[in-house]
């Protein structure tokens, strides 16, 4: 009587640890997503992690499991282990129809683009005695910003130089982008009349508009690390700048462009340039050289994102070509801003990209301390910026 009740015992656990293993992982809800959609490097996000279980079976203990690159640190440690990557693993007891929710700050560390795209769910039977996993897909991504730094000396220059541009730029008037009113003079037309103000003031008054092309500037980062000794904080200082002064331009009314000299991972973000498809060709270097990552001058917030997530996603191990492939035809009437700490390697190339008389400015990232000017012709402003060793 006795075996057969010990019997009876072990064919109900055998029956029920088929079903639970058979049933414990369905009207599962797991979802992971970061609260903000981006944030700069330096800043804190917020990881929610959502368990429901849908379903009148109870679960114990659930353990949920998910790996992210260690640039993103969690201000919980508990059940938290770094190496390669961060682990992080959380345990949950779920009753029937309950839902759990936990938000999980980290401190994002490095400019770069973190997504998440698996979690593993462990569970386990009566007693322990026998272990349940099944990989859960999820979707969080997260885009850390390069930080932002002072650029206001660029600035400066920068609307210097865009006053030479300005000048060129009135000679050309779009007819449908109303300005103001002035009075008439003798170099006037007399189809842009005003003739309504002029019957109130007595005085002929005429009409003026705003330019057909809109400020511009384009900006061309190089990311290429030469040599045995690599220079990773000056070229994050370098991406830095870019963002910010990309930002803040934007921000006052400008198109902006950017050209990076990393080779793009994304179908169909390159494209030649405009002045390049109106002549249907393009030089031999320009041809043969891998595509690169590339954003035409454009305004606007999206414009801004754009350009942030493009940079945020370029890291610094990625493969690059040289600066000088991609140099070859520089955008008109935009002021040209370069970014290269290289300056041994592509003086000559960018003193040749933009000739003796189209104005440009070259920043040049340099280790603080470090001695030395760098000569350039007088229609190409250098800057030098002194970065802290890292």
């Amino acid at each position: 009587m006795i075996s057969l009740f010990f019997a009876g015992i072990f064919l109900v656990c055998l029956a029920w640890n088929v079903y639970f293993g058979r049933h414990w992982h369905r009207n599962m809800e797991v979802r992971l997503h970061f609260v903000q959609d981006y944030v700069y490097a330096g800043g804190q996000a917020q990881l929610e992690e959502r368990i429901g279980n849908r379903k009148r079976l109870l679960l114990p203990v659930l353990e949920v499991a998910f790996h992210i690159r260690r640039e993103l640190v969690f201000n919980d440690y508990e059940n938290t282990n770094v190496s390669d990557y961060t682990y992080k693993r959380d345990i949950f007891a779920l009753l029937g129809n309950q839902r759990i929710t936990r938000t999980l700050t980290v401190d994002c560390t490095k400019r770069g683009y973190y997504r998440l795209e698996k979690a593993d769910l462990t569970t386990y039977s009566m007693l322990f005695r026998k272990r349940f996993s099944r990989e859960w897909p999820v979707d969080a991504e997260l885009y850390v910003y390069a930080k932002r730094v002072d650029v206001s000396d660029i600035l400066v220059v920068c609307e210097r130089l865009m006053g030479n541009v300005q000048c060129a730029k009135r000679l050309s008037e779009d007819p449908f982008a109303y300005a103001s009113i002035r009075e008439y003079t003798i170099t006037d037309s007399m189809k842009a009349i005003n003739w309504k103000a002029s019957a109130k003031t007595g005085e002929l008054m005429v009409n003026t508009f705003e330019s057909t092309l809109m400020e511009k500037v384009m900006i061309y980062v190089d990311m290429e690390d030469r040599g045995i000794l690599k220079y990773g904080y000056l070229t994050e200082e370098s991406i830095s700048v870019a963002a910010t002064l990309a930002s803040q331009l934007i921000v006052r009314g400008m198109e902006v462009g950017i050209r990076a000299n990393v080779e793009a991972t994304e179908p169909g973000r390159t494209k030649r340039s405009r002045m390049q498809e109106k002549r249907g060709t393009a030089d031999t270097a320009f041809a043969a050289a891998p595509e690169t990552v590339y954003l035409e001058p454009a305004g606007g917030r999206k414009q801004a994102s754009d350009i942030e997530r493009m940079l945020a996603k370029r890291g610094t191990e990625e493969k690059t070509v040289a600066f000088s492939s991609i140099l070859t035809a520089p955008e008109e009437d935009a002021v040209n801003i370069i970014i290269s700490k290289n300056v041994a390697e592509n003086r000559d190339a960018i003193e040749i990209f933009l000739g003796q008389e189209r104005q440009g400015i070259w920043i040049i990232p340099v280790p603080r301390g470090e001695e030395g000017a760098v000569r350039a012709p007088d229609n190409i402003r250098t800057l030098r910026r002194e970065v802290e060793r890292s």
